[in-house]
């Protein structure tokens, strides 16, 4: 479903019989992809037309997914313990295993340097894959129930802690948690506008957002 910015409502319906979905992401073109966790692969949405590409797992579908500027798609693949990418010409797809054993890879987003940032929900870790490194930042000795991540004007990377009702800002290595006003917030899902402001989706039934002025603090 597409709402414009009147307030216009579009649907498109799926091909598939039975889709359970993951994330979706825009991608720098327009194009709508998401992650298939049943069709085993990601779909792109554009100009009305469903283009499908499928990867060769043994467990499971992809979950997350971003478009980096080159058109790369990036996905995470949760029981595989890896990441996946799509190359943006010929739709062929590599994965790449996690370091950690176990992490669980869930959302993933994509830097203005080319990083590709994701969430390691069982290594209560953000992650960072660039020039074919990996490298981590562990957010506390406590699972915060990460969920949801985006990146932000200032390479600022935007997380929500589910478990602790507070969204997580990484910068320059170091972590800063902001609580939210609902003692009982669980926020699933975190995007950024072109304003910096944080906004959140909680699970729970509620949007809320962070004004930039307070996400660009401390």
């Amino acid at each position: 479903t597409r709402v414009s910015s009147a307030g216009d409502v579009e649907r498109f319906v799926l091909d598939t019989p039975i889709t359970r979905l993951g994330r979706l992401t825009i991608a720098p073109d327009g194009a709508a992809w998401f992650a298939d966790q049943t069709g085993y692969g990601v779909t792109r949405l554009k100009d009305g037309v469903f283009t499908s590409h499928q990867i060769e797992s043994a467990r499971g579908g992809p979950y997350g997914i971003a478009v980096t500027a080159d058109g790369a798609v990036w996905a995470t693949l949760q029981n595989g313990n890896q990441l996946l990418r799509v190359a943006a010409d010929d739709g062929t797809g590599k994965t790449f295993d996690l370091p950690r054993g176990g992490a669980v890879p869930t959302d993933v987003a994509a830097g203005s340097d080319g990083s590709v940032w994701f969430l390691q929900f069982r290594g209560n870790r953000i992650g960072r894959f660039k020039d074919g490194q990996f490298s981590d930042v562990e957010v506390g000795q406590e699972n915060a129930g990460l969920s949801g991540i985006a990146v932000g004007l200032d390479n600022d990377i935007w997380f929500g802690m589910m478990r602790r009702a507070s969204l997580g800002r990484l910068r320059d290595g170091r972590i800063a948690v902001f609580p939210l006003p609902r003692n009982n917030a669980r926020p699933f899902s975190v995007a950024v506008d072109r304003d910096g402001n944080v906004w959140y989706a909680d699970i729970s039934g509620f949007v809320g957002m962070l004004p930039a002025k307070h996400a660009g603090a401390r």
